[in-house]
Order: C-alpha cells, then sequence, then structure tokens
C-alpha cells in the first residue's frame, strides 16, 4: 500500500456532529516509551484514576510502568463549527498509559491521561486548561536539519525552557532515517497500540472527570525509524517520580539506572505524521475503538525471528535507557 506524502495529506472523515468540542489537524511527532516506578506513576493520578496493573513488568526488585513521551509539532488545529483557523504549535508532552475510572457512568477505561505538557502558544493551552489538561506555555522551538540526502538521514533537535527566565526545563536530538509506510507491517509503529488508546481522561477544574474520543490515524501517515535518541531531562516531575536531571538514551547506554525497561528493539522510538481526531463528548456511552494494525508475534518466536506472519499480542512495551544526567543545564540563547 503506498504512503501519503507529507505535500497532500488526506483530509480526515467527515462527521455528521460537528461542535465546538470536535477538533482535528496534524501531528509530526517523535514518540518515546520510557519507565517510572509504578508506585510513582499512580501517586502522580488525580483522585479518582488507577493504573491498569496488567501494563506494570517486575525488573530486578521494582515494577515498572510504560510513561510515554512525545515531542513534535501540530499543525492546523482546527475546530469543525464556525470555520475557525487553524493553530500550529510545538507540543511536548508526558502522559501515562493504562488508565481507569475507579467509578461513574459509562466506560471505565482503557484511557491514556496526558501528565504535562509545554506548548509554546497560548490558545491551545486556555482551550487545554478548560479541559483539563495540565499544558504550559513556554519556549519550545523544534528543527529538523539534514545530515545526509544520500542517506536520507536528517535529526530533530528540540529545546523547553520558562516562558520568562528561559530556565532549561528539558532538551534533545532524534535521529531518523529513510521513511516508512505505516500501513505495512513496521513493528515500532505497532507496539505503540499498547500505550496510546483511542481515548483520554483528564480531570477537570471541580474534580469531575472530563473523557475524550482521541484518535492517531497510523493508518492514514507516514513513519520513520528512529536510530538514536537523546532526551536531557533537566527539572522534576517531567516523568512522573524523577525528581532529578537524567539522560534518556537510545540506544540504551551502558551503566543504566534500574528505571529502564529490559532492552527490546521492537519497541524503540519512532517518528510519525499522523492526522488526529479529538472530541470531547464525555463518553457516557462507549469507547473508541483502537485502529490496531496486525499482533506481533510472541517475542523470540520462531515467527518473530523468521519475519512471518505475526500471531499473537504483544508484550507489555520497553523502551530506552535512563541514566543521571551528568551535564549541566544550559540556557538558551
Amino acid at each position: 500500500m503506498s504512503s501519503i506524502p507529507l505535500t497532500a495529506p488526506p483530509p480526515m472523515p467527515a462527521e455528521k456532529r460537528r461542535s465546538l468540542k470536535d477538533w482535528s489537524g496534524y501531528y509530526t511527532v517523535t514518540f518515546v516509551v520510557v519507565a517510572c516506578k509504578m508506585s510513582d506513576a499512580q501517586a502522580a493520578l488525580p483522585k479518582g484514576l488507577t493504573l491498569d496493573k496488567s501494563y506494570g513488568q517486575q525488573h530486578g526488585s521494582e515494577t515498572l510502568y510504560p510513561i510515554l513521551l512525545s515531542v513534535g509539532s501540530i499543525e492546523d488545529a482546527h475546530v469543525h463549527a464556525g470555520g475557525f483557523f487553524g493553530i500550529n504549535y510545538f507540543e511536548v508532552f508526558s502522559a501515562i498509559p493504562g488508565v481507569e475510572l475507579e467509578q461513574g457512568e459509562g466506560p471505565l477505561g482503557p484511557f491514556i491521561y496526558p501528565y504535562r505538557g509545554y506548548l509554546n502558544q497560548l490558545v491551545p493551552v486556555i482551550l487545554g486548561r478548560l479541559s483539563g489538561l495540565r499544558k504550559f506555555w513556554e519556549r519550545v522551538r523544534i528543527a529538523t536539519v539534514t545530515r545526509s540526502v544520500a542517506e536520507q538521514s536528517s535529526t530533530d533537535m528540540f529545546t523547553v525552557s520558562s516562558l520568562f527566565a528561559g530556565h532549561p526545563i528539558l532538551d534533545g536530538e532524534f535521529e531518523f532515517g529513510a521513511s516508512l509506510g505505516v500501513s505495512d507491517l513496521n513493528l515500532r509503529v505497532q507496539t505503540l497500540a499498547a500505550v496510546l488508546p483511542p481515548n483520554l481522561v483528564a480531570m477537570g477544574p471541580f474534580g469531575k472527570a472530563i473523557r475524550s474520543e482521541f484518535e492517531f490515524r497510523f493508518d492514514r501517515g507516514l513513519a520513520w525509524t528512529v536510530n538514536r535518541a537523546t532526551v536531557n531531562i533537566r527539572i522534576p516531575d517531567v516523568i512522573p517520580g524523577i525528581n532529578q536531571p537524567v539522560t534518556i538514551t537510545y540506544p540504551p547506554t551502558a551503566g543504566a539506572s534500574s528505571l529502564v525497561w529490559p532492552e527490546d528493539t521492537r519497541y524503540s522510538p519512532v517518528r510519525a505524521f499522523v492526522p488526529w481526531r479529538l472530541k470531547s463528548n464525555d463518553m457516557k456511552d462507549a469507547l473508541v475503538p483502537a485502529r490496531l494494525l496486525p499482533a506481533l508475534p510472541a517475542h523470540g518466536s520462531a515467527a518473530d525471528s523468521a519475519g512471518a506472519a505475526p500471531s499473537s499480542a504483544p508484550s507489555p512495551p520497553a523502551g530506552p535507557a535512563v541514566s543521571p544526567a551528568a551535564a549541566a543545564p544550559q540556557s538558551e540563547s
């Protein structure tokens, strides 16, 4: 199946019911799956939300839980009613997958809970806050540099710093290669299905859960293989429970701390260009079904090593190494 070119992205499907709560756009984003202690992930959730314990994985004496870090640019974010203009902005977010409501009407999960987000535009921050999302207006910059045209190698470099003082929050870079058709059997994209349920939950200003349909259309986008990734977290609480400067690396570096997933290249970072859709209707009736690609073979199986057609669901997601950052923070010029 042919890939959709970046210069002519497909239109989102028309909806019969359109309102000010119905948004869509396009996202160029790199996803990195890291880990924290399950107890820290649970402590980061508001009252009324809990973790799906099946997402946890024993690693030594600790039970670890996956955290999704996304770095990218939102393009043409627009509401369907009233001909609202599109918004373009940069966004860096950490999110907790596999979240459930402890009680309530309608579906209780699974959801993804946006933990903390940094944006460079005020309007989406305000709109997000009204929907219970912890968005912060900061300096966010992302630039793509082509390293080698012949080898189709490029690098995304990003920085996040405080809006007024310019203090570093996090920064890093992702080196990626030639594009891959997402509709093909791309294992790196497929494994994101476990940590990207197409439904979102947040807590409103009065402690009420706000449930939304949020879906990445991976079947209508592009993906790139990320060959190398470095993320420097400069302040506490970007990732739940990580309260000192750390460096996240892919491939994992020697001497990494215990807060890592067991190494598994199927869960390495991936860069994607995808249409997305958000509809905040509190989903009283049903969850949006995930658009899943064919299931992965069991890790280490004969089918996996031979590249045969997959037949079983993936194991819990693994991710890059996390190690203490020795470098001192540097301010943006």
